[in-house]
């Protein structure tokens, strides 16, 4: 089974992709997986360290664009179909699967008019514009919240799934992780990670919260641009460990007790899974403040605590801890309530499905080219 991979710019839409990928391999199925990206997003550094080949097109975003910039968004957009085209009928894919992101337009588009499948995953709760306009050309569409369905006009290719997550990310360890962060296992320890790129609020606020010396250790995932501002002013602090970015997330899921966090899609999924309690402050200039939206979903549920990022500060993060840390009762029923939300099957949902997909599709193209041949 041939598929293409497409998607990308962040870690939200490329880890998804990686979770399918993983399952596929998993159950030992033959596979030749291709990734197509742009060299501007993350999967243009990610994708061959897990080993699989990329290729690259040209694409960019569309949203707030002047008049110079839509003419140039269009012209990127008709290069990236010409691009994917080629890719497509080298490659010869059975299905192209679309993660959202920029590239997965131009490479959903070059494939629809093909006989192979073409699926896409929304992460979610408020689909981006891009899957909404490609689902009309989908044979699938896998959501990872219930909730972005009445955004799409079709409704006979939505599959509910939830979000797909890496086998990694809920494996438990025999032994936790606390030496490789230089953390001790006595303390409880906050995580804070604004996504792949980083938050320059949550940055702040920890800088201010660990500075006051509170009783918390840490790990602060700063993003490139903010690592050397972070670093400079905390990283000689004894039970903080700072990095810039963190490959394997799941050796800090395994540490920590409490995430300061974006609301972004795979991000509250990752924490519904493995029961972190929260607090998250949702990116105030998401698309269609979709970010408030995942953190209203999962406050609602019990699992975690909502700040405005305008608010935000030290003093915000300490008080919000200290409801959660300081009042054992509440730590472990929004943990509880976490994991009753969370979805550890997706993978397993959305390639039981596409199986299915495939293997009709097979048979049905079996069956004709035996009619083709009786009639002759």
């Amino acid at each position: 089974m041939r598929i293409i991979f497409s998607g990308g710019g962040t870690g939200g839409h490329l880890y998804p992709a990686l979770a399918v990928v993983d399952e596929i391999k998993a159950r030992s199925l033959p596979l030749e997986a291709l990734f197509v990206g742009t060299k501007a997003g993350m999967e243009s550094k990610i994708v061959q360290k897990y080993g699989y080949d990329i290729k690259f097109i040209s694409s960019r975003g569309m949203r707030g664009k002047n008049i110079l910039g839509l003419v140039n968004t269009a012209f990127s957009l008709v290069l990236g179909i010409i691009q994917a085209l080629v890719i497509r009928l080298r490659f010869k894919p059975d299905i192209v699967f679309g993660f959202g992101g920029y590239a997965s337009a131009a490479v959903v588009i070059a494939s629809s008019l093909s006989k192979c499948g073409v699926m896409l995953q929304e992460q979610n709760s408020i689909p981006g514009i891009t899957n909404r306009v490609l689902s009309k050309l989908a044979d699938r569409v896998y959501l990872g919240f219930e909730s972005a369905g009445e955004y799409f006009k079709r409704k006979d290719n939505i599959v509910i799934t939830g979000n797909p997550l890496r086998r990694t990310i809920t494996k438990e360890y025999s032994n936790r992780p606390y030496e490789s962060f230089g953390l001790k296992k006595n303390i409880p320890t906050l995580l804070v990670f604004g996504g792949s790129q980083g938050a320059r609020s949550l940055n702040q606020a920890a800088v201010e919260y660990f500075l006051a010396g509170n009783n918390m250790q840490g790990i602060v995932q700063t993003g490139s641009r903010g690592y050397r501002w972070v670093k400079e002013r905390i990283g000689e602090v004894e039970g903080v460990f700072v990095t810039d970015y963190i490959i394997d997330i799941r050796d800090a899921y395994q540490v920590a007790d409490v995430a300061l966090s974006r609301a972004g899609a795979l991000s509250v999924s990752e924490l519904a899974a493995v029961g972190i309690p929260s607090i998250l402050v949702p990116y105030p200039h998401s698309v269609d403040e979709h970010q408030i939206c995942n953190a209203r979903f999962m406050a609602d549920a019990g699992a975690s605590v909502v700040i405005d990022d305008s608010v935000l500060d030290g003093k915000h993060l300490e008080t919000a801890l200290e409801e959660i840390i300081g009042n054992s009762e509440r730590f472990e029923k929004m943990k509880r309530s976490a994991l009753d939300i969370g979805v550890r099957d997706a993978s397993r949902r959305i390639v039981d499905d596409m199986l299915g997909f495939y293997q009709r599709k097979s048979e049905g193209a079996a069956k004709k080219r035996f009619s083709f041949k009786k009639s002759k």
